[in-house]
């Protein structure tokens, strides 16, 4: 029961480095998009705008890179519980088949594109009213 208990905690402790990641990349994301909107803002440059923007969609795939992985070791962590003791070889292998749709499926999740797709929201509405206004 020792080593299930101990294998259980080496993937708790991966599931909280991705959760981790992700709020990270949440905050970075708000401030590097804030930030390069004040600045276009005051100096009307669409091109500040535009790499907000960019940097929003990347931040976006990371998010959903992470949250995948987090749920392939949520799905490991189930299949651990299951195992007989014998059976425990501390695995931290997730399963990565038809990685980059699962992926790309993930980055898709409700919260992310709401999130996500707030910011590059205004980013782009920023950008149109800049381009008007010249």
């Amino acid at each position: 029961m020792e080593a299930k208990l101990k294998h259980l905690e080496f993937i708790q402790a991966a599931i909280s480095r991705m959760a981790t990641n992700s709020f990270l990349f949440k905050g970075w994301a708000i401030t590097i998009a804030a930030a390069l909107s004040a600045f276009a803002a005051v100096d009307t440059k669409a091109a500040l705008l535009t790499i907000a923007l960019v940097t929003s969609a990347m931040f976006w795939g990371l998010d959903g890179y992470y949250l995948w992985l987090e749920r392939g070791f949520v799905k490991l962590h189930n299949e651990v519980v299951t195992k007989d003791e014998a059976d425990i070889d501390f695995s931290m292998r997730i399963d990565k088949t038809d990685a980059a749709r699962k992926w790309f499926k993930t980055c898709w999740r409700y919260h992310l594109v709401f999130f996500y797709g707030t910011i590059i929201a205004i980013d782009v509405v920023g950008i149109f009213v800049i381009k008007g206004s010249k």
